[in-house]
């Protein structure tokens, strides 16, 4: 399977979640006035180098936060590992993000996927997460769900 047909089928099962799904109204209108702006301490606009705790191990990670919603993840906790998502502002100092996490082997073959969903407390450029990761096969069968913890500190 290819990254793009990968990325057709994570769209096409309906993963993508609409704004007015992710926070209410009020997160809406936080995300209108954040839309547009650069990094600054009270958005998680910017790239950030985030540790990820789980019960067997410390990870690290690489994550871009775009003026209009984004979440990208550009270096995954394994090698190659890419992915997308949005992220929506919940409150001062607080914003949830979800993206898709895109698994290969080592010979560049699509081996499944990671539904990421963490909830943030930022302050500043530092911030603390928590939520729940779910790990599919590259057939979409449920392989793991597992409880996550994160710090994170912007490095732009």
């Amino acid at each position: 399977m290819t990254v793009a047909r990968a990325v057709v089928e994570v769209r096409a099962r309906g993963w993508a979640p609409s704004d007015a799904a992710c926070g209410g109204e009020e997160a809406q209108e936080m995300n209108q006035s954040v839309a547009g702006r650069t990094a600054t301490a009270s958005t998680p606009v910017g790239t950030w180098s985030e540790e990820l705790l789980l019960e067997r191990g410390t990870y690290t990670s690489t994550l871009r936060f775009t003026p209009n919603g984004r979440t990208l993840l550009l270096a995954g906790p394994r090698p190659g590992c890419v992915g997308a998502g949005t992220w929506t502002a919940t409150g001062p100092g607080r914003f949830s993000f979800r993206l898709a996490e895109l698994v290969f082997d080592p010979d560049g073959t699509f081996t499944g996927w990671v539904d990421i969903e963490q909830h943030v407390v930022q302050t500043g450029d530092t911030f603390t997460s928590s939520g729940v990761s779910h790990v599919y096969d590259a057939d979409d069968r449920l392989l793991e769900r597992a409880e996550v913890a994160a710090r994170g500190t912007r490095s732009r």
